[in-house]
């Protein structure tokens, strides 16, 4: 299995709200600090889909503000994406997800962490 597999699955998507909302599970073996989210990105249909927040238990927000956060991303939980995009329950709709996660106990270089990407492209059939 590599780090990329599981991390989409096939009922990740659902309609709520008016809103998208994709589970994109964590790309690495254990679980990380919701602050070691680097980016995430979504596009659908070959068109990038705006972000509008990222949700585990104990954090909602922007990506941006999870930097600041003492969540914790557990492996057995997913990062709830809500997008600024709708599709109706049954469409199917071909995505694209990359998601970067820095890993703050493995060095690249001494003081530069590792950041471990994982882009998945696939189909999904909205709930």
């Amino acid at each position: 299995m590599t780090m990329t597999e599981g991390v989409v699955r096939p009922d990740a998507l659902a309609a709520r709200d008016g809103r998208l909302v994709l589970a994109v599970r964590l790309p690495w073996y254990r679980s990380l600090p919701m602050s070691c989210l680097e980016s995430v990105r979504v596009t659908l249909a070959g068109d990038p889909a705006a972000v509008r927040s990222v949700a585990v238990p104990g954090f909602a927000g922007p990506v941006d503000a999870a930097a600041n956060c003492d969540a914790t991303w557990d492996l057995r939980d997913p990062l709830e994406v809500t997008l600024d995009a709708g599709a109706r329950p049954g469409a199917v709709v071909a995505l694209e997800v990359d998601v970067a996660v820095r890993i703050p106990y493995i060095q690249q270089a001494p003081g530069v962490p590792l950041v471990q990407r994982a882009v998945v492209r696939t189909e999904a059939t909205v709930r």
